[in-house]
């Protein structure tokens, strides 16, 4: 197997140091966990959006355009999984805002 001529440097950290996560940063430990999530969210848009501009630069070396990518048209296969793929995304990070959250906290939660 052949090595790569030139290996790109990449840096790996977590979003919310975990010294940190041990502490009430925001008064409240229910807001820093919503931070946290917000801020894990934001790394990983900002790593998928990295990886797409690596992408993009790649495939215009090798003759693919903005163009051909902006007129493609997908499947009628493509958009419904596509479209399946959206809707769990959706559900997995916006679907905990429609929960009632009617028991307070402090409320004794019946054991399953």
């Amino acid at each position: 197997m052949a090595t790569p001529a030139k290996t790109r440097q990449t840096y790996t950290v977590e979003a919310i140091p975990k010294h940190l996560s041990d502490g009430v940063l925001l008064g409240d430990p229910t807001m820093d966990k919503m931070m946290t999530c917000l801020i894990a969210i934001g790394t990983e848009l900002w790593a998928t959006q990295y990886r797409l501009k690596v992408m993009e630069a790649v495939m215009a070396t090798k003759g693919v355009t903005n163009e051909m990518i902006e007129q493609y048209m997908p499947s009628t296969q493509e958009v419904a999984d596509w479209e399946r793929d959206r809707n769990r995304f959706v559900d997995l990070t916006f679907g905990p805002l429609g929960d009632d959250g009617h028991l307070p906290a402090s409320a004794p939660y019946p054991k399953s």
